[in-house]
């Protein structure tokens, strides 16, 4: 499996429909994403009717609670952040977690990916934004 290049998404004769799987659990995408360069995505799936017409839910047996998508052609514009699967599978193989079972990674991963994408938008806003007000509520210390 090759990591998703946006300029090999091209319509030929031979291949008239160009798509690619995604998942929304987390532990599934991390092991797909095999091997030392392995990737996860992470994609921000559109619900306006042009763009989402791009995304389709598809059937996939035997994979209990995980939801199976499918993107048709590019969708490089909704991916919001790309994480190394080195730096997942570490989260996952950490004591006391690599013999939990695979609803609890999904959480711990879940959170992970979370909080990767929270610090990727404090990064954009820069270090002069202020807070926002729920940032500064729970900053604040408790009186009681």
């Amino acid at each position: 499996m090759e990591p998703y290049r946006p300029e090999r998404v091209v319509r030929t004769p031979e291949r008239p429909a160009v798509t690619t799987d995604f998942t929304d659990c987390p532990l599934t995408a991390l092991r797909y994403a095999a091997g030392p360069r392995g990737v996860v995505l992470v994609l921000d799936v559109p619900t306006e009717p042009m763009d989402a017409r791009k995304f389709s839910e598809e059937l996939w047996l035997g994979m209990g609670s995980a939801r199976r998508f499918m993107a048709w052609g590019k969708f490089d514009r909704f991916i919001t952040t790309i994480l190394p699967a080195k730096e997942l599978r570490a989260v996952i193989r950490v004591k006391g977690v690599a013999s939990a079972g695979d609803e609890y990674k999904a959480a711990l991963l879940k959170r992970r990916i979370q909080e990767r994408l929270d610090e990727a938008a404090r990064e954009r806003r820069g270090p002069s934004a202020s807070p926002s007000p729920e940032t500064r509520a729970a900053c604040l210390p408790d009186r009681r």
